[in-house]
């Protein structure tokens, strides 16, 4: 933006906003520099409250507007830089602070680093935001239509997030809706980065509609995506309530949650009580001493602590299967090794057994959490000490994911934890499972929001592929979820029990996979930020042509 179509621009927004936004933007502009990141700042710590536990979805219509308004008094990308990075930093750095939990469950990484590594991730992570606003701030201008560039550029930095160096596709903005099912089931047509598109739209509309006098082409402007979202949440409602659960009767699941300690959990000499936890709540009230009744008896990741469980003989796998009554199986987390020439390379997986203890199928979790199962760098950071962040153990990354088939059992596709929130990557595209198992180990995270975060988002990727999630949590929150994202059973955080509830079936495959979905929405966000380019180009040599 040159500094001639700045002066022009304020010029022209000092006649059309109103009164009090004048004298916000004045306030804004007085000599201390702390206004505007402070602003910035509680924008984006705002907006965290959109996301479960909380879900104050309002909060996006008063925290996306804001942003705008920022933006449309920056005038270097120096300006637009300072503002995107601080956005960024409260949107992580309160949003994020489940993270810092997993610090005091490591005896051997000090509780002191807990405050350090939040702000080191949402320092990097704000780094996306930042970007985000110097995009902007090069094309912007002061019409209705700079919503739909903020729009585009935000929804093409979520897609950066979550695909860049593994991805982090933690707190898009579509999916604060995950407690609002019928706004949500829209991601079933969209994915959750569309869902994202038309929430933005929505919520920054509102910047529009605080610029008087208002067009009748920025009020068409500002209402239209409102006036979608709306219909969208309509057509949702009608979608949900014109079906119902069904299940698989045949398919009767436990689920185990032991609620086991995270501190205590790789204790050596209390490895033994943990397995005995998990034995005690299969059984049950049983008198034989078996999970009866129980097509699918199902523990979470690394239930199992001993890293010899896929071996043949083993004692552990063996007394297992005394659970099982005939023509059932059963399925846990356990760590494994494999010795290579070059050494011993070790695997989060997920067994699946009968009730002769043979196994039937294995799988390597295939997409690792960088610091918490490996070491990005590894030879650089263990030079400086960090080796301890993975336990001293970093994990070897599986094959790829993969549809496992039991006889009597729907196909599934096993995700290990984290797995289950990548949109698009949680089955083999190739062969479409009927339900998703998801095992995970949340016991890092205590009482704070990540676990009620991590399940919100297994929820979309129900709705997104019109399959069930079946979730089994160590300490929290475990679930069953239909085809519609409907949770239609679950235990709490910080509980021990089982959860017996037969497995809901699948809907009709999407007519488009959730990939080429987000491929498509991905394209629309390049297009028009391409289409402003060139407009401001035009623009620029229309100017300079004067």
């Amino acid at each position: 933006m040159t500094d001639k179509t700045a002066a022009a621009s304020s010029g022209e927004a000092a006649q059309s906003i109103p009164v009090w936004l004048s004298r916000f933007d004045a306030w804004l502009s007085a000599r201390a520099v702390w206004r505007v990141p402070l602003i910035a700042f509680l924008s984006g710590a705002l907006l965290t409250s959109t996301f479960a536990p909380v879900n104050i979805f309002p909060a996006a219509f008063v925290a996306f507007p804001l942003m705008v308004i920022l933006l449309d008094r920056s005038n270097s990308w120096r300006e637009a830089f300072s503002t995107g990075w601080w956005t960024g930093f409260g949107l992580f750095s309160v949003g994020l602070t489940w993270i810092g939990h997993s610090f005091t469950q490591q005896d051997n990484v000090p509780i002191i680093l807990a405050p350090f590594a939040i702000l080191a991730l949402a320092g990097v992570m704000a780094l996306y935001t930042a970007l985000s606003f110097v995009v902007c701030q090069k094309l912007w201008f002061k019409g209705p239509g700079r919503v739909l560039l903020f729009s585009a550029v935000w929804v093409f930095f979520e897609f950066a997030r979550g695909f860049l160096f593994t991805g982090f596709p933690w707190h898009l903005a579509g999916s604060m809706w995950a407690d609002w099912l019928p706004v949500a089931q829209s991601a079933s047509l969209l994915s959750v980065y569309g869902l994202s598109a038309i929430t933005l739209l929505a919520a920054t509309s509102l910047a529009v509609l605080l610029s008087k006098p208002w067009s009748a082409r920025g009020l068409v402007l500002a209402l239209a995506p409102s006036l979608v979202l709306i219909g969208l949440a309509v057509w949702g409602q009608v979608r949900l309530s014109g079906a119902q659960t069904e299940y698989e009767i045949s398919v009767s699941l436990r689920l185990v949650q032991a609620n086991v300690s995270q501190r205590e959990k790789w204790v050596a000499h209390l490895v033994d009580d943990h397995f005995d936890r998990h034995m005690r709540l299969s059984r049950g009230d049983s008198e034989r001493g078996r999970a009866e009744g129980v097509k699918l008896l199902i523990w979470p990741e690394t239930a199992v602590q001993r890293e010899s469980f896929d071996r043949d003989g083993s004692l552990l796998r063996w007394r297992m299967s005394r659970l099982l009554e005939f023509g059932s199986y059963a399925i846990t987390g356990a760590p494994r090794y494999e010795r290579t020439p070059s050494g011993v390379n070790y695997f989060n997986s997920l067994f699946a057994f009968n009730s002769r203890g043979q196994l039937y199928a294995r799988y390597d979790k295939n997409h690792l959490v960088p610091f918490g199962e490996y070491l990005p760098f590894q030879n650089l950071l263990n030079a400086i000490g960090l080796r301890q962040l993975t336990g001293g153990v970093a994990f070897t990354e599986g094959d790829g994911l993969q549809t496992i088939r039991l006889p009597g059992v729907p196909p599934f596709s096993p995700l290990v934890c984290y797995e289950i929130i990548f949109p698009g990557q949680v089955y083999d595209p190739g062969d479409r499972p009927e339900w998703l198992l998801n095992i995970t180990n949340d016991g890092w995270f205590g009482l704070t929001n990540g676990p009620y975060q991590h399940l919100a988002l297994a929820r979309f990727r129900a709705i997104e592929e019109g399959l069930p999630v079946v979730r089994s949590a160590s300490t929290g929150v475990s679930a069953v979820i239909d085809a519609h994202g409907r949770t239609v059973a679950a235990m709490g955080v910080d509980r021990a029990g089982v959860l017996d509830t037969p497995l809901p079936r699948a809907i009709a495959p999407p007519a488009v996979q959730t990939s080429i979905k987000m491929l498509a929405v991905l394209a629309v966000s390049v297009l028009v930020i391409l289409v402003f380019l060139l407009l401001g180009l035009h623009r620029q040599k229309t100017e300079a042509e004067a």
